[in-house]
């Protein structure tokens, strides 16, 4: 066995941009037509019609508020000063400003062209102390008239007159900021949401979460001139960090019992241990004091924000306090923190061991006691399992529940009682919107031959597996001599806890279910193993690779491996053993299934056990597929995730496509994508393409006469980057192949990052909870002013309010009928390799996001990794020296045996 690099690309076949781009033009497709096919259904949408909006004239300022990058809260005092307010005369009531740059006036302001003043924050304050600098707190402001807002521009666009552009963006920013000025002054507002902290629930660690309200001013189809605008109103959810002293959310965010226990730790483990690294998520947490004179005499409480943290504690850490004496001398003496407190203020310290807390102005620290949490600070991190599970608990709501709490936001927001708004003269009936949906036709899946009703149409996007044959299992069928013939079983435990007996016993039934469901297993009989708990994870399974293969002298074709519980290691390490070094898929199993041994876990097993063999467990009924006949399609999905505590900044982008001309196996690729960007980089794109094209030729023998690109994760303003830049890829990368190969081309955005809801009026349209059937689209009311989107609710909702998908068409060669599109993307739904119901996503895309996130246990800094490379091998030093310029490396490459498999199910 080579523990070497298995390289999947032609190192001469780097993509370097063409100087004459395949892609001259672009502009968004038009919507070509509408649905025909299924019933119709009444819908409510969470959407309320603008009546009316701003025909007058809106004037446009530049604002310079201070000196370039000056914090928001900063900016903020600074416009909120008496002396800058004056200058705006009677406008002050109607003047929108947008926090950082832009102001909006529907009157010009009285100073005219130009306004240039500066403001001493300092000034009528408190006298400096004697001996102490006096400190420059003057800022200069500059407000230029610049433009008007073209809201004539608006208004033809709804009207079909003109096309989008920069003058269309423009007004609906003006109308975003004018719509969300008033609520920011009763609520916490983050973007175009809007919370308060009343009916919060606690979370562990020192969190709440907070419901609040969400709204945004869209255009959109619909109206008696094709186009209008719209008012998207939903439940918003954030999380916050929880008020009151600082030492209680410390005390919460580590879990200790009390401050004693809190402090005794810390000394226990010093400054570099595991309290005080976690201690550090509460960088940049802003708070204020209560011990001195100027903390209560009614002013402004200053305001600090946590740096870090001093390494002594109130006891430990001393400084030299100066003292001016009557006469004018000084004194100076060596004092603690803690005696400084108790002479200056006369407080006693209760808990002195705890860290001091240092904020950004250099020798300022502050006992942490001494501290409170500054109220409405949003919380960053991820939330962990516990807080996920609690989150979701309060946020959930059936569809009638959510309806009305955003009946009720709409009434909180208050609309036609804003002056504000009826200044500007925009008016929104508080009716929701009620739309024609189509549902579309329920598609016909089948399985295999010998399955109990082998083809049927699913009731409510849902069946079971009882009595169902896979429709293809790949190697391991009894075709052609094949089977399950060579594997093993690894068990990362103890036996006392996971007794072979009860290891045995699981994977009896286990294989009885696969023969049941179509299977052949030649050998009943694995090598099972325990971990040497002292030997590094991949070290372990090489033993088993080596154990499996040599008892039939044949390469594993699957390794089980039993897990304690479940946990990112030592899983992680396994997965990139078995990807990159070994080539063998992997099936892992948390202990507590394997000792119960559930017929249904067993059957879900072996669907993933299929999917990483090379088979899958249904398909389409021809007539319900629309790739059945035609030209050879591709399906091409895409993702890119962020965010790994290795690689905290590093992105990584994935793409799958389909190996089979049914469209229902999938190979995948990923890697590192550089630092939070949302695009894919052309490198990347164009070596994916390579590889995946090779891999839908090794499986059809054919290449795709047409190619459909499903994308996940981008905003309306990268649509033209993705053509421009992975589109391009894409299509050199065809020609890199051939020189004479130019397949067409369809590329769909999809997207969930959005507060649209579906909530059925007709009952035919309703499942039991009263949400959206599957099939359920929207392409009118709520959709783009003539370009070709839509939403599709291809799911059945477990819980809560079904989220549809919005899709949007954005390069479209190969002029798919609209409703052959519709149920392509509708249809293979239901084909989503591991589940038995209709998946949300269409399966592309859904692929690419699950190998995206799988594709981290590639990193380079795992222990299998760091275990199985000398520190002389070439691509070793290549990695490190990339880490020492600050670099992201890229991800390690698949074995070559695993490309074209489904590793990542």
């Amino acid at each position: 066995m080579s523990y070497g690099r298995k390289l999947l690309y032609d190192p001469d076949s780097d993509y370097e941009p063409s100087s004459s781009p395949l892609i001259k033009d672009y502009t968004l497709p038009k919507r070509p037509g509408f649905a025909t096919k299924g019933g119709q259904a009444k819908v409510a949408v969470n959407a309320y019609p603008v009546i009316s909006y701003p025909s007058n004239e809106v004037h446009q300022y530049d604002c310079q508020i201070g000196a370039d990058g000056s914090k928001r809260a900063l900016i903020t005092k600074l416009w909120n000063h008496p002396k800058l307010q004056e200058k705006f005369g009677r406008s002050k009531a109607t003047l929108i400003f947008d926090g950082s740059k832009l102001a909006w006036s529907v009157q010009p302001l009285p100073f005219g062209e130009q306004l240039t003043m500066t403001i001493d924050l300092d000034e009528g304050g408190r006298e400096p102390r004697p001996g102490r600098p006096v400190r420059d707190n003057k800022h200069r402001i500059v407000i230029r008239k610049t433009t008007s807002v073209p809201l004539q521009v608006l208004a033809a666009y709804l009207q079909g007159r003109t096309d989008y552009d920069v003058s269309v963006l423009a007004g609906i920013n003006f109308l975003d900021h004018l719509v969300r000025q008033s609520p920011a002054k009763k609520f916490v507002g983050i973007k175009r949401s809007f919370f308060q902290r009343a009916g919060c629930r606690e979370l562990e660690g020192g969190v709440e979460a907070w419901k609040g309200i969400f709204q945004s001013i869209r255009p959109a189809h619909g109206g008696s001139q094709g186009g209008r605008l719209i008012m998207n109103v939903d439940v918003a959810t954030a999380c916050f960090w929880k008020e009151g002293t600082l030492m209680e959310l410390a005390i919460n965010m580590v879990r200790m019992p009390n401050p004693e226990a809190l402090g005794n730790e810390i000394s226990r483990q010093g400054p570099k241990g595991r309290i005080m690294r976690d201690l550090r998520r509460l960088k940049k947490v802003q708070f204020f004091c209560n011990h001195r004179l100027r903390d209560q005499d009614g002013s402004p409480k200053r305001i600090y924000t946590i740096e870090g943290y001093e390494e002594g504690n109130a006891r430990d850490t001393k400084f030299s306090l100066k003292r001016r004496k009557t006469d004018g001398s000084e004194t100076t003496k060596e004092i603690s923190v803690e005696e400084y407190y108790r002479t200056t203020y006369n407080i006693r310290l209760r808990y002195p061991i705890l860290p001091l807390v240092r904020t950004r102005k250099k020798g300022e620290f502050y006992p942490m006691e001494l501290c409170f949490v500054q109220k409405d600070q949003r919380y960053p991190f991820k939330l962990n399992e516990k807080q996920t599970a609690d989150m979701i608990r309060f946020t959930v709501q059936r569809p009638a529940e959510r309806q009305n709490m955003i009946r009720g936001n709409v009434d909180q927001l208050g609309w036609d009682k804003d002056p504000l708004l009826r200044d500007y003269g925009l008016r929104v009936d508080k009716k929701m919107i009620e739309t024609q949906a189509r549902l579309l036709p329920t598609p016909q899946i089948q399985y295999g031959p010998g399955s109990q009703e082998a083809k049927f149409a699913p009731r409510d996007g849902r069946w079971d597996l009882r009595g169902k044959k896979f429709a293809s299992w790949g190697p391991i069928s009894a075709a052609n001599n094949g089977g399950l013939k060579s594997w093993g079983v690894m068990v990362f435990g103890s036996p006392q806890r996971i007794p072979e007996a009860g290891v045995k016993a699981f994977f009896r039934e286990l294989i009885k279910a696969i023969t049941q469901h179509g299977g052949h297993v030649v050998h009943k009989d694995p090598p099972i193993m325990y971990a040497d708990a002292n030997k590094a994870p991949g070290n372990n399974l090489f033993e088993l690779y080596k154990k499996s293969g040599n008892k039939v002298n044949m390469k594993p074709q699957i390794l089980f491996i039993i897990l304690p519980a479940k946990s990112t290691q030592p899983y992680n390490d396994i997965k990139a053993y078995c990807d990159v070094q070994l080539g063998v898929p992997s099936q892992c199993m948390q202990a507590k299934h394997v000792e119960q041994a559930k017929q249904q876990y067993c059957s879900n097993i072996c669907m993933k056990i299929n999917a990483k063999m090379g088979g899958y467990s249904c398909d389409l009924v021809p007539a319900f597929h629309p790739m059945a006949k035609g030209p050879a399609t591709m399906l091409l999905g895409a993702d890119v995730s962020h965010r790994s505590p290795s690689n905290p900044i590093g992105s990584y982008a994935s793409m799958v496509g389909s190996t089979n001309e049914l469209g229902t196996r999938f190979a995948a690729i990923a890697n590192t994508n550089g630092t939070q960007s949302e695009l894919i980089s052309a490198k990347n794109v164009f070596k994916f393409v390579m590889t995946l094209l090779r891999a839908y030729y090794q499986g059809t023998k054919k290449k795709p006469d047409r190619i459909i690109y499903f994308r996940d994760g981008v905003s309306e303003g990268q649509y033209e980057q993705v053509i421009r830049v992975e589109l391009e890829a894409i299509k050199q990368a065809c020609v890199q192949m051939d020189p004479n190969y130019f397949p067409k081309f369809t590329v769909v955005i999809c997207s969930k990052r959005h507060h649209f809801r579906f909530f059925p009026i007709d009952r035919n349209a309703q499942d039991r909870n009263a949400n959206p059937i599957p099939g359920t689209l929207i392409e009118r009311d709520i959709t783009s002013v003539g370009q070709y989107d839509f939403y599709l609710n291809s799911h059945s909702a477990i819980q809560g309010t079904s989220r549809p998908v919005h899709y949007q068409v954005i390069w479209d060669e190969c002029k798919i009928p609209v409703d052959t599109l519709y149920g392509l993307i509708y249809n293979t739904c239901y084909t989503y390799i591991r589940a038995t119901c209709s998946v949300s996503l269409v399966p592309a895309t859904y692929y690419a996001h699950v190998a995206s996130a799988r594709a981290r246990c590639h990193e380079n800094d795992t222990e299998d990794h760091l275990s199985s490379f000398s520190p002389d091998d070439p691509a070793e030093i290549q990695r490190r020296e990339q880490i020492a310029q600050g670099k992201i490396p890229p991800l390690r490459e698949l074995h070559k045996d695993m490309t074209n498999k489904m590793w990542y199910i």
